[in-house]
């Protein structure tokens, strides 16, 4: 409970500070670790066997895989064996199928990974920590070539390569108990055999396609409509929230507001001051305040959502169901709000 009062006092710290545009904040890494050394590795083991995967509130990683291709590409900078250790559950897992195999792809960008990296990664930490599940989007990136086959008949190759790793289909809503130790597929690709939970049967927000960095304002208020549906439905169906964007902004700023990628870079500055734009964005900082005119600031949605989340908590003394949350760059702090939940 310590850590909790702790993580959520210094998101809520970082969020509202005014004294100066450097901006650090644990809902934001652009580290090799979610910050401060912190780890989570087997936090199902708390929750009983009987919890539906629409219960749960968990954290995940949008294009988990992409390290590689510059600001524009890049989403993640912890490696997946990391990121399951900090705590992630759902992983978002882009394989262009080539010669029969899948390579890990963000658009064209090869990401020096191939399926069997992932693959031995999640089931070395299953094997480490078999109260745990792992949910695995698996999704058909870029252009196919010099295949035999289709997506499905490879994927089904490497479901008979790694035996017993995949949770055995049953239900769009299995129990915790019945997917401890083994990898959810999230299907997102098209197959006469159904090997896991359909991704167009999730309930679904990834309004991902940036114009300018002023959609961070619309990105936003979709992102919070999702958090109350989530709320308001009360664990029936599972839901998924994307925080991610890309497109006329780089991923980082969609994350952290920050006018470059480092953990602690400043904020980005609208261009906007108070008064005269007091009504504008007001999920967005004042900062840099003197004489009565402040700055308002970009913030990201990493940070809107832990803070949000964290104030809901603290005001009401209780729970906020998420479901499903994938971020690009999470923090150590926006992990453990999420995982704060159950």
């Amino acid at each position: 409970m310590q850590t909790i009062r702790t993580a959520a006092a210094l998101i809520l710290a970082a969020a509202f500070a005014t004294a100066a545009m450097a901006h650090e904040t644990p809902a934001y890494s652009h580290d090799s670790g979610p910050g401060r050394g912190y780890t989570n590795p087997g936090w199902m083991a708390r929750l009983g066997n009987g919890v539906k995967l629409s219960q749960l509130s968990i954290p995940g990683t949008h294009d988990t895989m992409s390290h590689h291709g510059g600001d524009a590409v890049m989403t993640q900078s912890m490696d997946l064996a990391t990121q399951l250790n900090s705590g992630i559950r759902a992983l978002d897992i882009r394989c262009r199928h080539i010669n029969n195999a899948f390579a890990i792809h963000h658009g064209f960008v090869y990401q020096q990974a191939n399926f069997d990296d992932v693959m031995k990664a999640v089931t070395a930490f299953l094997a480490a920590h078999p109260t745990e599940t792992v949910l695995m989007r698996v999704k058909e990136e870029y252009d196919a070539k010099g295949n035999s086959r289709d997506f499905a008949a490879t994927f089904a190759d490497y479901m008979a390569r790694y035996p017993g790793k995949f949770w055995k289909y049953t239900s769009d809503n299995p129990t915790l108990g019945e997917v401890r130790g083994k990898i959810v597929l999230l299907q997102n690709f098209s197959s006469a055999t159904q090997y896991g939970i359909k991704w167009g049967s999730l309930n679904i927000q990834d309004d991902y396609n940036f114009g300018t960095n002023w959609d961070l304002e619309s990105k936003w208020n979709k992102v919070a409509r999702q958090m109350d549906a989530a709320k308001a439905d009360g664990g029936a169906a599972i839901y998924v929230n994307f925080l991610s964007g890309s497109g006329g902004s780089f991923p980082y700023f969609v994350a952290s507001g920050h006018s470059s990628p480092g953990t602690g870079a400043p904020r980005l500055a609208t261009g906007k001051t108070t008064p005269g734009w007091k009504n504008c964005c007001k999920m967005f900082p004042r900062v840099e305040c003197a004489i009565g005119i402040c700055t308002i600031a970009f913030e990201g949605t990493n940070v809107l959502f832990g803070t949000r989340l964290l104030a809901y908590n603290n005001a009401q003394k209780a729970k906020f169901h998420v479901g499903i949350v994938m971020a690009d760059f999470p923090g150590y702090g926006l992990i453990q709000a999420i995982v704060s939940q159950n």
